[in-house]
């Protein structure tokens, strides 16, 4: 069995998620067995799998585990109850506990606990997760229960796990923190699916320590790079590693491969693992329908150059340098943005939109599911992001025939985007943002002026990222396990 080791997915979901997604089309279309493996307590899990067609026989859950039993392992939990969520106040209006019932029949009880804020000058009470129980809100019967502690360093920190009446035996298990816990669950998988098990590693340093001290006997452990696994390398001798990949990175030895999503990046890890040819691999994290990639459909500009951007409204993805860079180029010639995405940043960019007076021609559009159904309403795709291990959406927008104007980013924007070719690269500084909003601005203005010889090559470009390519890379990965 093939394992897709996640902390959690949602209704909106990053990159990471999406790859999942992606990956498990292709074990769908290659019939290869696999399990998406959430090991967050997550109240909205169900709602979420329904609004990306997952069934609930293909996850599994952790927490649901420890109170459904071993059964739920093969067929999953389907929605038996309407979820709900009831908040108990005490004597000063406060949080005192938050009970949560899940579609698939959990009861979760969250109580809270006060406690002084620490910061200087603040001398007021902040109100956190204390203790946790779990119950089958059909039996009644409490199955888990956990604590948190704050800790200065690493924030809330799951701890002394009881599992009640587990099993066909009955018995009570007590895990003293979050990595053991994992681990026994893990071994579990095995025990019941059997081996070979492979476990690839989407996200999670937890997931990680449980897996790779005392590896059990015919597992093979994949650590899946999603992002730059680098923070920089000013010192060539001496890089500094993303702290999401220091671990599996500090670990390489115990790991039975690594996978990255372009060759480029391939290329740099080889820089500081030179004995790890091998190990290392490239497969792309998402792709294009299996297709004629020659039959791109050529377009002219009409009216204003309609721009578009799909994206989590993440601080990371720096929108807001977009939205600047469109206000300047407007300067210029006739261009509008519309942006699709939702995440913590739209306040701050609905500001930005109006302190600019751009609300007539840059939109915020919301959430959207079908990116593939929007892109032939524009001409372009743009991004402001300063990394994107593979970049997703613009393999998406090459696809739907739409040159990328970005900046020249480690290393999804490096490896697919061809300057002169089907896009636009303009250079960037982290730490000048007047900089980087002028040279995007150049971009577009570039990319306008050039259309027509960019938007032909779009498509052609693709040809390597066709479904049936990756798939392949997959498969052959599986089998020389």
């Amino acid at each position: 069995m093939n394992f897709f080791v996640n902390r959690t997915m949602g209704i909106g979901n990053s990159g990471v998620e999406h790859a999942e997604f992606y990956r498990a089309k292709l074990f769908d279309a290659k019939k290869i067995p696999y399990k998406y493996v959430f090991v967050e307590m997550t109240k909205n899990l169900h709602e979420a799998m329904d609004h990306w067609n997952i069934r609930p026989e293909q996850v599994i859950n952790m927490w649901e585990y420890f109170v459904f039993g071993e059964s739920y392992l093969d067929d999953g939990a389907p929605q038996i109850m309407k979820a709900k969520e009831e908040v108990i106040l005490d004597s000063t209006n406060t949080q005192h506990r938050v009970d949560n019932v899940t579609s698939s029949g959990i009861r979760i009880e969250r109580h809270m606990v006060k406690y002084p804020n620490d910061e200087p000058g603040k001398d007021n009470l902040l109100v956190s997760i204390s203790r946790v129980q779990v119950f089958n809100a059909q039996t009644d019967e409490m199955k888990v229960e956990y604590e948190y502690t704050l800790d200065p360093r690493r924030g809330r920190i799951l701890h002394n796990v009881h599992l009640y009446n587990f099993d066909e035996s009955g018995d009570q298990l007590f895990f003293p923190n979050e990595v053991q816990l994992q681990r026994f669950f893990f071994q579990r998988l095995v025990a019941h699916f059997g081996t070979p098990a492979n476990f690839m590693l989407d996200r999670g340093e937890e997931s990680e320590a449980a897996l790779l001290y005392h590896k059990p006997k015919g597992v093979h452990v994949m650590e899946v790079i999603h992002a730059d696994h680098l923070s920089d390398r000013k010192i060539p001798t001496d890089p500094l590693w993303n702290n999401h990949y220091e671990y599996s990175l500090t670990h390489l030895d115990e790991i039975d491969r690594l996978v990255v999503a372009t060759e480029m990046q391939r290329q740099d890890l080889l820089k500081d693992f030179p004995e790890s040819d091998q190990k290392i691999t490239a497969i792309p994290v998402g792709g294009v329908r299996n297709q004629d990639v020659t039959g791109g459909k050529e377009k002219k500009l009409e009216g204003a150059f309609k721009l578009v951007t799909v994206s989590r409204l993440a601080d990371e993805k720096h929108i807001d340098i977009a939205i600047k860079a469109v206000a300047e180029a407007k300067k210029s010639i006739d261009v509008s943005l519309d942006i699709y995405g939702q995440g913590s940043q739209l306040g701050k960019l609905t500001q930005t939109i109006k302190d600019l007076d751009a609300e007539d021609y840059i939109h915020l559009m919301g959430h959207t599911n079908h990116p593939n159904e929007i892109y032939p309403q524009y001409d372009a795709f743009i991004s402001a992001s300063f990394s994107e291990g593979f970049g997703l959406t613009y393999i998406e927008a090459l696809n739907a025939d739409l040159p990328v104007i970005t900046f020249d980013a480690r290393f999804g924007a490096l490896e697919l985007i061809h300057e002169d070719e089907n896009g636009v690269l303009v250079d960037f500084k982290r730490d000048d943002q007047d900089y980087d909003v002028a040279e995007l601005a150049k971009g577009i203005i570039k990319a306008h002026d050039n259309y027509t010889e960019l938007q032909k090559h779009t498509r052609q470009s693709t040809a390597n990222y066709q479904d049936h390519v990756i798939a392949d890379k997959w498969e052959a990965l599986i089998n020389g396990l």
